[in-house]
């Protein structure tokens, strides 16, 4: 994912745009995959890296104590043309590298890794499903495994003003693919500047689809809330993980007695979190931000 300065964030857990990116300019690329975990890591097996040849690269392995020491492996693998599987903590040929605990990993250099593969996982990807990717499929490094990638997080965040904004902006930073959905003219120009896709609302019989799958989140953020009203069947309708909507207790009770009113069993109600936020009494845009992402990512791991 790029910045807001257009460069690459260094430390994303994806690194399909970056290779993708630098193998279609000609510049050689290391894939590296974490394959085998002794011991504890803060990193799951198949996280990646992605190492080009100018030495720029994308992606995370550990807690930022080895990465440089990766890149440089990477750069020797990719000038020795050949893949090679590496390990590093206890056992390990680099005796100054040690992990935490006394824990060991193990990572595959993949030199020879093309863009037409990649390209088509990201594809699929787009299209909001998952894709596989064979990592050392001979078993040639006894380092065979099948790399699951599942599409981004998706947050649809619909509302106006500072603390729509500053969500837009916090779950970027996340990770998050965002949509913003709003009627105000600034609140769209802000979202659109952060990196986020905008839709523009026009009016409350005039609602666009609404599509959500199990990886997305849906926040309400009107203080208008006829807006939400004519938003939250659609979203209860769909398979969202979560379902925010911000206000008081007071309208929160509102809120559940009009959808109630509409047909909506008890189990469909309770999907809503209302007040959003782990937070009571947050006034802040910033604040109201953090305690729905924290609300937000708490229900994610659930």
């Amino acid at each position: 994912m790029r910045n807001g300065q257009g460069e690459w964030d260094v430390f994303d857990d994806y690194v399909l745009d970056f290779a993708i990116e630098r193998l279609s300019r000609g510049e050689r690329l290391a894939l590296v995959t974490l394959v085998r975990i002794e011991g504890s890591s803060p990193r799951f097996p198949g996280a990646q890296m992605a190492v080009s040849e100018t030495g720029d690269w994308v992606g995370y392995l550990s807690g930022g104590c080895i990465e440089r020491a990766v890149v440089a492996e990477a750069l020797d693998a990719i000038a020795a043309g050949g893949n090679r599987l590496v390990r590093y903590g206890r056992g390990s040929k680099y005796f100054d590298i040690q992990l935490p605990c006394g824990s060991a990993i193990e990572l595959f250099f993949d030199v020879g890794i093309g863009a037409e593969s990649l390209i088509a996982i990201d594809r699929r990807l787009k299209q909001r499903q998952t894709a596989e990717l064979p990592i050392d499929p001979d078993n040639r490094f006894n380092a065979r495994m099948v790399r699951l990638y599942r599409p981004r997080k998706r947050l649809i965040v619909a509302g106006v003003g500072p603390a729509t904004v500053q969500l837009a902006r916090m779950a970027r930073v996340a990770g998050f693919e965002v949509i913003g959905w709003s009627y105000d003219e600034p609140t769209l120009e802000r979202l659109a500047g952060l990196g986020a896709s905008t839709v523009r609302l026009t009016g409350h019989g005039r609602t666009p689809p609404l599509e959500a799958d199990a990886l997305t989140a849906i926040v309400f953020m009107f203080h208008d809330h006829d807006w939400e009203m004519a938003l939250l069947p659609a979203a209860l309708a769909t398979d969202a993980f979560y379902i925010g909507a911000m206000g008081s207790h007071a309208t929160h009770r509102l809120r559940l007695e009009k959808l109630e009113a509409l047909g909506f069993d008890r189990a469909s109600r309770e999907r809503i979190h209302g007040p959003a936020g782990l937070f009571a009494g947050s006034k802040s845009a910033g604040d109201i931000a953090l305690s729905i992402l924290a609300e937000l990512a708490q229900s994610e791991a659930a």
